[in-house]
């Protein structure tokens, strides 16, 4: 199995939130929506490349980790 490289991604615990940069792993699997709140939320596995957005490489924010769940804010 390939280690995911941690430094890919973001925990901020103090607003409750993980980020990953297009191009890096998923940390976790859930709802992932460009930052800044533009664009429909994707469903990521874990472990599968962040995508690009809009032909752009873009920082996700996890909204939701529910599967089924899309947590629009």
């Amino acid at each position: 199995m390939k280690k995911i490289n941690q430094a890919s991604w973001v925990s901020n615990t103090t607003r409750g939130s993980m980020s990953a940069r297009t191009g890096f792993h998923c940390p976790r699997n859930g709802f992932w929506r460009p930052w800044g709140g533009v664009g429909e939320p994707l469903f990521v596995f874990e472990g599968s490349l962040m995508p690009a957005h809009a032909g752009n490489s873009i920082e996700w924010h996890l909204i939701d980790a529910r599967p089924g769940h899309p947590g629009l804010d």
